[in-house]
């Protein structure tokens, strides 16, 4: 399984027990505490029965799925460029439909294996008053907005940063080994002043839309988009691992280059961003109180950074720091090294050696 695949998996098994513990918790607070108080009735003899857990399980996972799947079909690209307030009311007719496809689906299950009977239907439906009925449509629309919430929280926060921040991992500074990736769109000046700022940030939209796919596939961490520049980050081995940080440059290259006609049409213009990597030990924390965000502190990313920012008087695409040449395999696999020399980065006074990455064929 490839990491869209299992991000999408997790998202949906996320969504399932998520609901599950929603649906539970509803029980609990309307019927449970107050069950020592209740007259015996059709409703009273269904939940003790034990299909009630039946019907939890059944509507977390029918309408969970259809809420994962509501919500990827409104966050296309085409989708975010809608009004905020558009995308909420079709969102939610949207999850209101589904809601009612769910108990349809439940229903039918429920009657094609015979686990409650037509009399019993009548008998339990009698005790749906409106009162009751609001409190459940209620109940449901705050924890559709609850579930929203942490999905958009979790991505504020990119891939499995959230679980990290909960359970505190960085809560005490920690040091690891990873590889940073500086991108920056070239002449971003010039760019940004002969488009003005609303359409420029219009083409920074869809240049780092283009790059989200590609950042999934190669094992990539979104650290920070500053201005017209993004940061990528990979522990180690994730970064090593075919090559993964190498090859997410070229990869996000051709995709650019697949665009160009839109791009052209749009924007007047095709964008090329250079980079610049370095691997080494950073320190990974918890900083902030009203803002907080996992952060990395080290010289690694300042050589990154500095080395980017060589790209465009040495005229290369790609350049690497000898501290990531090292860690590389012989064989790059259709990629080759050239090196460079040394050079003296600013703020540095040791000379580091540079070497520029491009396809072999």
């Amino acid at each position: 399984m490839n990491r869209k695949l299992r991000i999408v998996f997790k998202d949906w098994l996320f969504i399932i027990i998520g609901w599950i513990v929603l649906l539970y918790f509803f029980i609990f607070i309307s019927y449970w505490g107050l069950r020592h108080l209740l007259q015996k009735n059709a409703l009273t003899n269904y939940i003790d029965s034990g299909y009630i857990h039946l019907e939890i399980f059944l509507t977390a996972i029918v309408f969970g799925t259809l809420f994962a799947v509501i919500n990827s079909l409104t966050d296309s690209s085409k989708m975010r460029k809608k009004s905020f307030g558009a995308i909420i009311a079709l969102r939610s007719f949207l999850y209101l439909l589904a809601f009612v496809i769910a108990g349809i689906i439940i229903y039918l299950i429920y009657d094609i294996f015979d686990l409650f009977t037509e009399k019993q239907w009548l008998k339990t439906s009698t005790y749906f008053t409106p009162l009751y009925i609001i409190s459940i449509i209620a109940y449901v629309g705050f924890a559709i907005l609850f579930m929203n919430f942490i999905q958009q929280v979790s991505r504020k926060f990119g891939p499995g940063n959230l679980k990290k921040l909960i359970f505190g991992k960085y809560s005490i500074p920690k040091v690891e080994k990873r590889i940073f990736m500086f991108m920056d769109l070239k002449s971003s000046t010039a760019i940004a002043e002969s488009l003005g700022h609303q359409k420029y940030s219009e083409l920074m939209q869809n240049c780092f839309h283009d790059l989200t796919e590609i950042v999934i596939k190669y094992k990539a961490s979104i650290y920070q988009y500053v201005g017209d520049e993004v940061v990528l980050t990979w522990d180690i081995k994730n970064g090593l691992n075919n090559l993964n940080c190498i090859k997410a440059y070229f990869s996000f290259y051709n995709k650019l280059q697949s665009n160009k006609d839109y791009y052209i049409k749009n924007f007047g213009l095709l964008p090329f961003f250079k980079s610049g990597l370095d691997s080494g030990e950073v320190t990974v924390a918890e900083i902030g109180d009203i803002k907080r965000e996992i952060a990395y502190h080290g010289d690694v990313l300042n050589v990154a950074a500095r080395i980017e920012k060589q790209c465009t008087p040495l005229n290369k695409k790609m350049i690497i720091s000898e501290y990531l040449e090292k860690e590389l395999p012989i064989d790059l696999n259709g990629f080759s090294k050239e090196l460079i020399g040394e050079i003296e980065l600013k703020g540095r006074h040791e000379k580091i050696n540079l070497y520029s990455i491009k396809y072999s064929n």
